[in-house]
C-alpha cells in the first residue's frame, strides 16, 4: 500500500481547566486500492480515534484498541457435572471459592477445605500455540485436605478468602472471625503433612471486604469498623490500629481500597478508599517503625452504591458503582503530588460488576459470566461510538494479573524472559485457566467490494485521533487528516506484485549461481587443458635427450628410424 506523509504543522493550542490541546494537522493520505482488497493502516500509540467519511462510503472503518486473548482451561474438579452457578447461591456441591497468586504459580481452595498447588509451564506459555494438545500451561503438584484442621464453611457466612504475602512466604486463609496461616516452603515440599497456625490476634468482625499485604503488613477494609492494620510476625499477625473514619458525622462504610506506594518516601502509602453510602477519597497511611498514622487527604466523588475501585498506576482511577437498577464505570485523573484530580468519563457497563482490575493500559470489569475490557483513555476528548471489548468466561469466580514482581523457580532476571509476556489467571467454579492477551493497537482497516465502488473513483474521509505521553501530563495532541482512498484497476494485487518481485529475485539469484559455477568450470577445464600441454611438452623433452644417447635396444620409434634413413641418404 502506497501512503503519503509530508510535514507536520501545528495550527492551535487550547488551553481547558485540566488540560492543554494541541491540535495538529497532517497532510493529506493516499491510499491506492483495489477491489476486493483489504489493507490496514497501524496508529501507534494512539489512544482513541475516528473515521468520517465525507460522501458517505462505507468502505474504511477504525478498528479500537482491543486485546487479542488465548486461553486454556484445566479441569481439576471432576467429580459432578452442573451448570456453573453464582457464590451467592448455596454451596451444594464441591467447588471453588478462592485463589491467590504465588511465586510461580498459584494455590486454590474448595468449598470442602481441599487446597491444590499449581505451578505455571512458562515454556508452553511464552513460546506455544494453546491449541495444541498435550500441554498445559500449568500442573497440580500437590494438594491437601484442610478439613481436619479447620472448621467447615457455613453458607450464611462470607467465603473465606486466600491471601499470599511474598515478604514473608506464607499463605493465610481469612474468614470474618478467623485467620489461619501456613508456610509456602512447607507446601512447596509436598510432604503429607501441613502445619497450620491460628491466628488469635485476628479481629472478629461482621463484614470484612478487600484484603492486601503490601511490604509486611496487611490492610483489611471491615465495613463499619473502618480499617484494620496488621503486622506480619514469626508464626502470626501483630493487630497494629484500626482506622475509623467519619464524613458528616456518620462512620464511613469501607467495603474496597486500592494502594499506591509512594515513590519519595519509604513506608508512605496512598489509599483510594471506598465508602459505599458516600464515595471515594484519598487517604494516606505512613508507617514509622511500630506505629502507623492515617491522614484524610480529599474527597474524588460523592457517590452511592460503590462497588470496586482500584488502579494499578496511580495516575488513572477506575470506580464501578450501581444506581437506579444500572451499573457504571467511572475513570479519574489524579495528581498524588498535590491531590489534582477530574472525571474522565462514565460509562455504563451492560453487565453486572462484580469487581475492577486494573493494568496500566486498561481495565477488566468483572461480571458473572461476561466480562468488559475498558481502556484508560487519559482525556475523553475525542467522542466514539466504539463499543468496548467483550469477552466470555462461564462461572468466573477470582483471578489476578502476573506479577513480574516475584521471582520465578531457575529464572534470576524475570523482566530478560518475560518483558513481553502478559496474562492473567484464574479459578471458576471447577477449573483454573490462563489467558495470555496482547494489546492490539488503533488501525483503519479498507475494504472495497465491486458493489460499493467503481473503478477509477476516490472515497475521501476524515481522519482524528488523539495521543498523549507517558510522561507528559495534561497535555492532549490530537491530529486531523484528510484521507483519500483511489480505487485503481486491478493488473496485479500488491501482494501478487510481492509474489513477483520475490520470484524475480530468485531466479536472478539462481543465474547468479548458474554464472558462478559455469565460470568456475571453465577455469577448471582450462587448467586441466594446461597441464596436459605442460606434460605433453616434458615428454617431447625427454625424447630429445635419448636420441643423442644412440641407438638403443627394444623398441625402436617409427618417428626416429625415419629420421636415420634420411641422414644415410644426405651422406650417400
Amino acid at each position: 500500500m502506497k501512503y503519503l506523509f509530508v510535514s507536520l504543522l501545528i495550527l492551535k493550542c487550547i488551553s481547558f481547566d485540566d488540560v492543554t490541546l494541541f491540535e495538529v494537522n497532517l497532510n493529506d493520505l493516499v491510499i491506492n486500492l483495489h477491489q476486493n482488497e483489504a489493507k490496514g493502516l497501524v496508529l501507534q500509540q494512539a489512544r482513541s480515534a475516528i473515521l468520517e467519511s465525507k460522501n458517505n462510503s462505507l468502505g474504511c472503518e477504525i478498528i479500537p484498541l482491543h486485546l487479542k486473548m488465548e486461553t486454556q482451561e484445566l479441569r481439576i474438579i471432576q467429580d459432578f457435572n452442573f451448570l456453573e452457578s453464582d457464590l451467592n447461591d448455596e454451596l451444594q456441591f464441591r467447588q471453588f471459592i478462592s485463589m491467590t497468586h504465588i511465586n510461580d504459580g498459584m494455590i486454590a481452595i474448595t468449598s470442602d477445605f481441599i487446597v491444590y498447588l499449581l505451578k505455571f509451564n512458562y515454556i508452553f506459555i511464552s513460546k506455544h500455540d494453546f491449541r495444541e494438545t498435550g500441554s498445559q500451561f500449568a500442573k497440580i503438584v500437590w494438594k491437601f485436605n484442610l478439613t481436619q484442621l479447620t472448621s467447615a464453611i457455613h453458607l450464611e457466612q462470607e467465603f473465606p478468602k486466600l491471601l499470599y504475602a511474598p515478604s514473608s512466604n506464607v499463605a493465610f486463609l481469612l474468614q470474618n472471625d478467623r485467620a489461619q496461616l501456613f508456610s509456602l516452603a512447607q507446601i512447596e515440599s509436598q510432604g503429607s503433612s501441613l502445619n497450620v497456625y491460628e491466628v488469635p490476634s485476628w479481629k472478629k468482625r461482621a463484614y470484612r471486604g478487600f484484603t492486601k499485604e503490601v511490604d509486611g503488613l496487611i490492610f483489611s477494609a471491615v465495613g463499619t469498623d473502618g480499617l484494620d492494620v496488621y503486622k506480619i510476625v514469626e508464626k502470626g499477625l501483630k493487630f497494629i490500629s484500626n482506622f475509623k473514619i467519619f464524613h458528616e458525622y456518620q462512620q464511613v462504610n469501607i467495603i474496597d481500597f486500592s494502594i499506591i506506594k509512594s515513590d519519595k518516601i519509604k513506608g508512605k502509602y496512598f489509599f483510594f478508599i471506598l465508602d459505599k453510602e458516600n464515595g471515594l477519597f484519598l487517604g494516606e497511611i505512613e508507617q514509622e517503625e511500630e506505629e502507623v498514622k492515617y491522614e484524610f487527604n480529599l474527597w474524588m466523588d460523592h457517590l452511592i452504591g460503590g462497588i470496586s475501585v482500584d488502579t494499578r498506576n496511580g495516575k488513572n482511577v477506575f470506580f464501578g458503582y450501581y444506581q437506579q437498577g444500572l451499573y457504571y464505570l467511572r475513570e479519574y485523573y489524579i495528581n498524588l503530588q498535590n491531590g489534582y484530580n477530574f472525571v474522565i468519563r462514565t460509562k455504563q457497563i451492560e453487565s453486572r460488576i462484580i469487581d475492577v482490575d486494573a493494568t496500566d493500559e486498561f481495565v477488566i470489569v468483572q461480571g458473572l459470566n461476561q466480562h468488559t475490557i475498558v481502556f484508560s483513555n487519559d482525556y475523553d476528548y475525542l467522542s466514539t461510538n466504539n463499543k468496548d471489548q467483550i469477552f466470555k468466561h462461564v462461572g468466573l469466580r477470582d483471578f489476578e494479573f502476573f506479577n513480574q514482581v516475584y521471582k520465578l523457580e531457575g529464572l534470576n532476571d524475570i523482566t530478560k524472559e518475560y518483558e513481553n509476556d502478559a496474562f492473567f489467571f484464574g479459578i471458576t467454579s471447577q477449573t483454573a485457566f490462563l489467558t495470555r492477551f496482547r494489546v492490539q493497537p488503533i488501525q483503519i482497516r479498507c475494504l472495497y467490494h465491486p458493489q460499493n465502488s467503481i473503478v477509477g473513483e476516490s472515497y475521501q474521509y476524515i481522519l482524528q485521533y488523539n495521543m498523549t505521553h507517558k510522561n507528559l501530563t495534561g497535555f492532549v495532541v490530537r491530529y486531523t487528516q484528510n484521507v483519500t482512498v483511489n480505487i485503481i484497476e486491478t493488473y496485479l494485487y500488491e501482494n501478487d506484485m510481492e509474489i513477483v518481485k520475490i520470484s524475480l529475485f530468485a531466479l536472478s539469484l539462481l543465474l547468479l549461481i548458474i554464472l558462478v559455477k559455469t565460470c568456475s568450470w571453465l577455469d577448471s577445464r582450462n587448467k586441466i587443458i594446461n597441464k596436459i600441454n605442460e606434460v605433453i611438452e616434458n615428454m617431447k623433452m625427454n625424447k630429445g635427450y635419448k636420441e643423442d644417447n644412440g641407438p638403443q635396444t627394444g623398441k625402436i620409434d617409427e618417428t626416429s628410424v625415419f629420421q636415420i634413413q634420411n641422414q644415410s641418404i644426405i651422406q650417400q
